[in-house]
């Protein structure tokens, strides 16, 4: 796994920008769009106003860095749950943004394609032998050595979820068994037409999942 900086822009994440950031205790303080603002006024639970916000704002910070002031940009749910950029009140198409956070951390990857990442904290890791039924295919684990160490859990549950946002999909459906992973050290899926990068930050594991490029 590859360390990843903090609050550093990697500039190339399989083609893909990405931008992590610690959490901190409180909600971040940026300045929201009309559409932003009637949905956090919609969500009752400050726990999960918290997280969207903190969402926001590194998906934000991060298209600052691609110049587009924040401002200007509005980051808003399809339909999917997916979500979908605007600048200026207009949808950008072209942008791919994919947002991702845990207890500890906050994470945004962008691109000109469709682009999934996930964050798991270590902490979180050792739940994964109590689902095991519902997440790996037979002989995965082993194989991969998910269940070596906490690290290892995080690491395959975060690539598990990065390949599931890219192909708009969840956890029950299509299910975490459609992702197979094949290693870790290097990050592999058995699905040809993905692949995948696996970071490592304190205490948590951060993949990203692109398609493979189309040959010409």
């Amino acid at each position: 796994m590859l360390p990843l900086p903090l609050d550093v822009v990697e500039p190339d994440a399989l083609g893909a920008s990405l931008l992590a950031r610690a959490r901190t205790a409180g909600a971040p303080e940026l300045e929201l769009g009309p559409r932003e603002a009637a949905l956090l006024a919609q969500m009752p639970w400050e726990h999960r106003r918290r997280e969207w916000l903190a969402g926001r704002a590194v998906g934000k910070a991060l298209l600052a860095r691609r110049g587009f002031e924040p401002a200007r940009v509005e980051i808003l749910p399809r339909d999917s749950g997916a979500p979908a950029v605007f600048i200026d009140g207009a949808e950008r198409p072209e942008l791919f943004l994919s947002l991702s956070h845990t207890n500890a951390w906050v994470a945004a990857a962008l691109a000109d394609g469709p682009v999934g990442i996930d964050l798991c904290d270590d902490d979180d890791g050792p739940r994964l032998p109590r689902i095991a039924s519902r997440v790996f295919s037979e002989g995965e684990a082993e194989a991969c050595g998910a269940h070596r160490s906490p690290r290892h859990q995080a690491a395959v549950w975060a690539l598990k979820e990065a390949a599931l946002k890219l192909r708009i999909g969840g956890v029950f459906d299509p299910g975490a068994k459609s992702v197979r992973v094949l290693s870790l050290e290097p990050a592999r899926l058995a699905d040809p037409s993905l692949r995948v990068a696996l970071y490592r930050l304190p205490n948590a594991a951060l993949a990203v999942a692109r398609e493979q490029p189309s040959r010409p």
